[in-house]
């Protein structure tokens, strides 16, 4: 079955949107009970995360030797990005462009055909072959800019030559894009875009904020490190501690409502 992955900025160039019912109504039921059961783990993948990055340990580092260099000058090109956007130009076709690509790579890793992929400032579109829901949510979770500077850095590292004294542009690349890519997702969320609707509106942002937060921690191990396994590493902790925090978190719920439930 054909589909059109649409992003809406302003409004899309074209307006052929999904109706109402692209989705059976039990299939939005489950899906909305599946977001509701999902609430928990995002609060546990949370306290995962800041107990990762911003334990103990990380601020007894930091009162004794400060910020990393590296994290500074993470910081220092989402503050780049900031500015430009805020300030001077925000880049709305560069965005639309890799969501729509993203799109696109799903879907061929779905094994489905993508044709007439089209981006402007008013809005992209793709369409595709087949649809799912990684297809559909996959640009809101997949910083294409940062994948191409982490893959560009990497590659020059092992071909060409060791670029080790060069981390610190690996590090504002990192802080740029993903600024960029955290940035335009909250921003182009605000609007009506035709990607989520097909898996409701709850579903779809929980999923994106689990996969963003796992990203996020992927590429702060990776600046942090700099090398891969230190990306990967990050990210296996985060998903291993943010599971077992939120069976914790389950617990608490549970243990609240035997409580009230004895009361009665």
């Amino acid at each position: 079955m054909a589909g059109l992955a649409e992003t809406a900025t302003l409004r899309p160039l074209q307006a052929a949107e999904a109706p109402a019912s692209a989705m059976p109504a039990l299939g939005r039921w489950v899906k909305l009970a599946i977001a509701v059961a999902l609430l928990p783990v995002c609060v546990g993948f949370s306290q995962a995360f800041h107990a990762h990055f911003w334990g103990a340990g990380t601020k007894l580092k930091v009162g004794l030797f400060g910020w990393p260099e590296t994290l500074q000058l993470f910081g220092a090109g989402a503050g780049l990005f900031a500015v430009l956007a805020v300030l001077l130009w925000r880049p709305v076709v560069v965005y639309v462009f890799a969501h729509e690509v993203v799109h696109a790579l799903a879907t061929w890793m779905c094994l489905g055909r993508v044709s007439n992929l089209r981006a402007s400032t008013q809005g992209g579109s793709v369409t595709t072959s087949k649809s799912n829901t990684f297809i559909r949510l996959a640009p809101y979770f997949v910083p294409l800019y940062t994948l191409l500077a982490g893959a560009v850095f990497a590659g020059l590292d092992h071909w060409w030559k060791p670029l080790s004294e060069y981390r610190w542009a690996l590090s504002m690349a990192m802080g740029f894009t993903l600024a960029f890519h955290l940035g335009f997702t909250l921003w182009s969320l605000r609007r009506d875009q035709p990607d989520l609707r097909p898996d409701g509106w709850l579903f779809s942002i929980v999923l994106i904020y689990l996969a963003n937060l796992l990203v996020v921690a992927a590429v702060l191990g990776l600046v942090l490190e700099g090398h891969g396994n230190g990306a990967l590493e990050a990210g296996v902790l985060v998903l291993r501690e943010g599971l077992a925090r939120s069976a914790e978190v389950f617990n608490e719920i549970l243990a609240v409502v035997r409580r009230a439930l004895n009361k009665g």
